[in-house]
Protein backbone atom coordinates (compact mmCIF):
# COMPACT_ATOMS: atom_id res chain seq x y z
CA UNK A 1 0.00 0.00 0.00
CA UNK A 2 1.13 3.61 -1.03
CA UNK A 3 0.72 6.20 1.22
CA UNK A 4 1.34 9.77 0.14
CA UNK A 5 2.02 12.45 2.68
CA UNK A 6 0.61 15.81 2.26
CA UNK A 7 3.35 18.56 1.63
CA UNK A 8 2.54 20.48 4.64
CA UNK A 9 2.50 17.62 6.95
CA UNK A 10 6.13 16.63 5.78
CA UNK A 11 7.67 19.97 6.95
CA UNK A 12 9.92 19.15 9.68
CA UNK A 13 9.06 21.15 12.73
CA UNK A 14 11.60 22.86 15.40
CA UNK A 15 10.96 21.99 18.34
CA UNK A 16 9.26 19.15 19.67
CA UNK A 17 6.33 20.60 21.42
CA UNK A 18 5.00 23.66 19.19
CA UNK A 19 1.68 24.28 21.88
CA UNK A 20 3.94 25.19 24.57
CA UNK A 21 5.94 27.60 23.21
CA UNK A 22 2.92 29.38 21.60
CA UNK A 23 2.21 33.21 22.38
CA UNK A 24 -1.32 34.29 23.37
CA UNK A 25 -3.22 35.41 19.97
CA UNK A 26 -3.28 38.30 19.43
CA UNK A 27 -4.80 41.37 16.72
CA UNK A 28 -4.33 44.74 16.71
CA UNK A 29 -5.23 46.63 13.71
CA UNK A 30 -3.32 50.22 12.95
CA UNK A 31 -3.54 52.66 10.48
CA UNK A 32 -0.38 55.24 9.71
CA UNK A 33 -1.93 57.37 7.17
CA UNK A 34 -4.86 57.81 5.53
CA UNK A 35 -5.67 55.31 3.01
CA UNK A 36 -3.73 52.45 4.24
CA UNK A 37 -4.09 49.69 6.86
CA UNK A 38 -1.83 47.09 8.86
CA UNK A 39 -3.47 44.35 10.73
CA UNK A 40 -0.90 43.26 13.12
CA UNK A 41 -1.01 39.65 14.19
CA UNK A 42 0.80 38.11 16.98
CA UNK A 43 0.80 34.15 18.46
CA UNK A 44 -0.44 31.00 16.94
CA UNK A 45 -2.33 31.45 13.39
CA UNK A 46 -4.27 27.79 13.63
CA UNK A 47 -7.70 26.47 13.77
CA UNK A 48 -8.45 28.35 16.92
CA UNK A 49 -7.49 31.66 15.53
CA UNK A 50 -8.15 31.66 12.14
CA UNK A 51 -11.86 32.83 12.50
CA UNK A 52 -11.16 35.77 14.44
CA UNK A 53 -8.66 37.05 11.73
CA UNK A 54 -10.75 36.51 8.83
CA UNK A 55 -13.54 38.69 10.76
CA UNK A 56 -11.19 41.21 11.18
CA UNK A 57 -9.78 41.10 7.46
CA UNK A 58 -13.10 41.16 6.41
CA UNK A 59 -14.55 43.85 8.23
CA UNK A 60 -11.35 46.09 7.02
CA UNK A 61 -11.79 44.89 3.73
CA UNK A 62 -15.04 46.31 3.01
CA UNK A 63 -13.81 49.45 4.20
CA UNK A 64 -11.83 49.76 0.77
CA UNK A 65 -8.80 50.76 1.86
CA UNK A 66 -6.50 50.50 -1.39
CA UNK A 67 -3.50 49.18 0.80
CA UNK A 68 -4.17 46.32 3.19
CA UNK A 69 -0.77 45.21 5.06
CA UNK A 70 -0.38 41.89 6.88
CA UNK A 71 2.39 41.93 10.11
CA UNK A 72 2.96 38.10 10.66
CA UNK A 73 6.81 39.12 11.93
CA UNK A 74 5.38 37.90 15.80
CA UNK A 75 3.01 35.03 14.53
CA UNK A 76 4.68 31.62 16.24
CA UNK A 77 2.78 29.17 14.62
CA UNK A 78 1.07 28.75 11.16
CA UNK A 79 -1.01 25.92 10.31
CA UNK A 80 -3.25 25.13 7.36
CA UNK A 81 -6.27 26.84 8.82
CA UNK A 82 -4.22 30.43 8.83
CA UNK A 83 -2.30 29.85 5.24
CA UNK A 84 -6.45 29.24 4.22
CA UNK A 85 -7.42 32.98 5.53
CA UNK A 86 -4.61 34.33 3.89
CA UNK A 87 -5.22 32.63 0.59
CA UNK A 88 -9.06 34.05 0.71
CA UNK A 89 -7.65 37.44 1.89
CA UNK A 90 -5.49 37.73 -1.30
CA UNK A 91 -8.03 36.47 -3.53
CA UNK A 92 -10.66 38.80 -2.75
CA UNK A 93 -7.77 42.01 -2.42
CA UNK A 94 -6.92 40.75 -6.35
CA UNK A 95 -10.79 41.05 -6.83
CA UNK A 96 -11.18 44.25 -5.28
CA UNK A 97 -8.22 45.95 -6.86
CA UNK A 98 -6.29 46.54 -3.19
CA UNK A 99 -2.89 45.83 -2.89
CA UNK A 100 -2.00 43.63 0.12
CA UNK A 101 1.16 43.12 1.78
CA UNK A 102 2.03 40.57 3.83
CA UNK A 103 5.34 41.12 6.26
CA UNK A 104 7.53 37.99 7.73
CA UNK A 105 10.59 40.17 9.27
CA UNK A 106 12.87 37.29 9.92
CA UNK A 107 10.14 34.88 10.94
CA UNK A 108 11.44 31.42 9.72
CA UNK A 109 8.14 30.28 11.08
CA UNK A 110 6.10 32.14 8.64
CA UNK A 111 8.53 31.72 5.77
CA UNK A 112 8.80 27.96 6.17
CA UNK A 113 5.08 27.36 6.33
CA UNK A 114 4.59 30.36 3.61
CA UNK A 115 7.36 28.37 1.17
CA UNK A 116 5.64 25.04 1.96
CA UNK A 117 2.26 26.10 0.91
CA UNK A 118 3.26 27.78 -2.41
CA UNK A 119 1.60 30.84 -1.18
CA UNK A 120 5.20 32.48 -0.86
CA UNK A 121 4.78 33.03 -4.54
CA UNK A 122 1.80 34.13 -5.09
CA UNK A 123 1.69 36.90 -1.76
CA UNK A 124 3.27 39.96 -1.97
CA UNK A 125 6.21 39.60 1.00
CA UNK A 126 7.84 42.75 2.09
CA UNK A 127 9.55 44.40 4.50
CA UNK A 128 7.74 46.97 6.92
CA UNK A 129 6.75 49.96 4.92
CA UNK A 130 8.86 52.85 6.56
CA UNK A 131 6.72 55.22 8.78
CA UNK A 132 4.54 52.10 10.07
CA UNK A 133 6.87 52.19 13.41
CA UNK A 134 5.18 55.37 14.15
CA UNK A 135 1.71 54.26 13.77
CA UNK A 136 -1.24 54.64 16.54
CA UNK A 137 -3.57 51.45 17.24
CA UNK A 138 -7.25 52.04 15.83
CA UNK A 139 -9.64 51.47 18.35
CA UNK A 140 -12.12 49.23 18.06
Amino acid sequence: MLVVQHPATAIPMASPSPLAERSPFDIKVIRPYFGAVMVRIRGALDEDSAAELASVLSTWAHRKFPVLVLDLSEVDFLDSAGLSVLAGIHVRTVRESTTLRIVTGDNRVVRRALAGSGLDHALNLSPLPSGWERATEIPN
